[in-house]
């Protein structure tokens, strides 16, 4: 496989594949299948009923758990991921489109990217802020489009007896393998937005190396530059590459 590529202007077919069949599919039926297995696992030789709101089988805190752990897992998972695909080459990074909605630049977060010597503490408090923002506003926006239909969905099935236990257990949804298929399909939709965080961090790698290109041709066109000025270009390099 052949090694790093330069950043490209614009989304190329190549991209379009990358983030859709691996980013997006790919990422939503890994996301079902590792959802279904955990369902089974939690719910198959439950003992308590499973209803939308009581604990502790409550599927609409499981909703919204499911949304938190798995915003979270994708954003720095996913990050890591792309950042390897980009150094073996299989895809291209990306530059910062023209006239890019603010929320892209946001996301993307070149600003908030320290451009000084800072220690590992500092460093890590840093990364942080960083992401926490970014997961934080993420967790908010898909709990406020997917959670309020799922309970509206799931109060609809109460409502017709699909899923009811008519066993002495009495849950409302306590029939295998309802509480399992509910949980697999929700982590499948909710894997949907893998594909904007694979976007945000090709933009994001596109962004840093060109910096990283300018501060190496700026260091070879000027070899009269003080020793403290190049420490300096060096620990904004270590930076931009550190905030992955």
């Amino acid at each position: 496989m052949a090694g790093r590529k330069s950043a490209v202007d614009s989304i190329t077919p190549r991209h379009i594949a990358y983030l859709g069949l691996m980013h997006m599919l790919g990422a939503m039926v890994l996301d079902g299948i590792i959802n279904f297995a955990l369902a089974t696992a939690m719910y198959r030789n439950t003992k308590e009923p499973i209803m939308i709101w009581p604990l502790p089988n409550t599927l609409a805190g499981e909703a919204a758990v499911t949304i938190i752990l798995q915003t979270t897992l994708t954003w720095i998972l996913d990050r890591l991921a792309v950042a390897g695909d980009l150094k073996k080459g299989l895809v291209a990074p990306l530059r910062m489109p023209r006239n890019p909605h603010p929320w892209i630049e946001w996301f993307v977060g070149l600003d908030d990217v320290p451009m000084y010597s800072s220690g590992r503490k500092e460093r890590i408090r840093h990364a942080v802020r960083f992401h926490g923002k970014r997961i934080g506003v993420m967790i908010l926006f898909i709990f406020v489009v997917f959670w309020p239909v799922t309970i509206a969905l799931l109060t609809w099935m109460k409502a017709n007896g699909i899923g009811k236990d008519f066993s002495p257990l009495g849950g409302d949804f306590n029939v295998w393998p309802f509480p399992e298929i509910f949980k697999g399909v929700y982590g499948f939709a909710t894997g949907i937005t893998t594909p904007f965080v694979s976007y945000i961090a090709l933009i994001y790698q596109g962004e840093t190396l060109i910096r990283v290109s300018s501060l190496d041709s700026e260091d070879e066109e000027d070899d009269g530059n003080e020793e403290a000025d190049e420490d300096e270009d060096y620990m904004m390099m270590e930076n931009l590459q550190r905030a992955v």
